[in-house]
């Protein structure tokens, strides 16, 4: 079967472009790709779901891939857009995973709209920033997410630096982005079988840098909620070597969402996933 994109018009008369992957009757399962990423980055848990019966439905978030980008947007709006597509696909409930940056996505939609979130997985998310958060992180990556929001410049000047690495020479892009030997390795591996990473960036950038600019602007904005709010079931996964997020992300989620869940890969780094995304799926839909 031929995985085909779609797009449905929002009641705003937005575009929002998603993906099926996995079992089409399966049980549903929202799929929020980090950044930067389409809804081809789902294609990841493609096979694992094709195999435990999960329907995963990967979306493109505003200015990113088909989805239209929208003005001034708060992480706050993430989760109507959802509801809308559930809606439109006729799924009343559902279960939600995001990766890295689609992290902040799970959180706000675990907040907004729990009695629709049958359970949520934050898989190596992005937290809230601030200076014990970022303890831990790469020197890079340090520097940028202390003065996103400050500077339009800088958060343009890395999403530009990022499509053309991504999307010329993707193998130096993904050996600068991991800056660990375990990442590399489960890089090579995910490449070898097709798990989507590769044509996931890539699409991140088919409407320019616009798109993922502003999701730094948003990641690094104040998010409008609190955590200790979020009532639906939470699951977070980690790498305890991982330099792009740090450990202290995990714990802040751990001690701020009330009966939160954290597994720890204690040699992972950022794509550690990929070692686990089996048992990331088993949970959400069990």
């Amino acid at each position: 079967m031929v995985n085909k994109s779609k797009t449905i018009k929002l009641k705003d008369g937005r575009s929002l472009g998603y993906i099926e992957y996995g079992d089409p009757k399966g049980k549903p399962a929202f799929f929020f790709h980090g950044w930067p990423g389409s809804r081809f980055s789902g294609k990841e848990a493609d096979i694992d779901a094709k195999k435990l019966g999960v329907r995963v439905i990967s979306t493109d978030r505003p200015g990113i891939g088909l989805s239209d980008f929208k003005k001034d947007r708060k992480l706050l709006d993430w989760p109507d857009d959802i509801a809308e597509l559930a809606d439109f696909l006729k799924i009343k409930k559902f279960s939600i995973m995001g990766v890295s940056g689609g992290g902040p996505y799970v959180a706000v939609c675990a907040y907004k709209i729990p009695k629709r979130v049958i359970k949520a997985g934050i898989v190596v998310g992005l937290a809230p920033i601030n200076k014990k958060n970022l303890e831990g992180m790469s020197f890079r990556g340090n520097l940028g997410w202390k003065n996103y929001h400050r500077f339009l410049f800088l958060r343009t000047l890395s999403a530009l630096n990022s499509e053309i690495l991504f999307k010329y020479i993707p193998f130096l892009g993904q050996l600068l982005a991991f800056p660990t030997r375990q990442d590399h390795l489960a890089y090579v591996e995910a490449v070898k079988n097709k798990a989507g990473e590769e044509s996931g960036v890539k699409e991140a950038f088919s409407q320019g840098i616009i798109g993922p600019a502003e999701e730094l602007r948003i990641y690094t904005d104040d998010w409008g909620f609190d955590l200790k709010d979020v009532k639906a079931k939470v699951y977070l996964w980690y790498g305890a070597k991982d330099k792009c997020v740090s450990l202290n992300m995990a714990r802040y989620y751990e001690s701020r969402i009330l009966g939160s869940k954290l597994y720890i890969d204690k040699n992972g780094g950022h794509l550690a996933r990929y070692n686990f995304e089996d048992k990331i799926l088993k949970t959400l839909v069990s």
